[in-house]
C-alpha cells in the first residue's frame, strides 16, 4: 500500500468528524480510503460514460476499464442519459467480446 499525505482545512475536518461520529467510524484513515474509493469509482464512471457518449470507446471497453459488467455499464449509461450506444458501437462490443 502506498502512503498519501493530504492537508485538509478545518471545515473539511469538521464535516469528516461529523460523518464519522454519525456513522460510528473509528479509523479516520480507513474511512477516508472508503470515501476516496467511492468518489474515484463515481468519477471514473462519469468519464467513461462521457467517452462512450462521444464514441471514443465502446460500452464493453468502458465496462472492462471500470471493472464492472456490461449490464452495469449499460445501467450507468442510462442513468446518465448517454445515448451514444448505436449499431456501430454494438458491433465493436461484439468484436471486442470475441477477441
Amino acid at each position: 500500500m502506498k502512503i498519501l499525505s493530504v492537508r485538509i482545512d478545518d471545515d473539511l475536518d469538521e464535516k469528516l468528524s461529523f460523518l464519522m461520529a454519525r456513522l460510528k467510524k473509528k479509523d479516520k484513515s480507513s474511512y477516508i480510503r472508503q470515501l476516496l474509493e467511492k468518489t474515484l469509482t463515481e468519477e471514473m464512471l462519469e468519464v467513461l460514460c462521457k467517452q462512450v457518449g462521444e464514441k471514443d470507446i465502446s460500452a464493453w471497453k468502458a465496462a472492462e476499464i471500470a471493472g464492472i459488467s456490461l449490464r452495469r455499464m449499460m445501467e450507468e449509461l442510462k442513468k446518465r442519459n448517454v445515448s451514444g450506444y448505436d449499431e456501430q458501437a454494438m458491433k465493436e462490443d461484439i468484436e471486442y467480446a470475441l477477441d
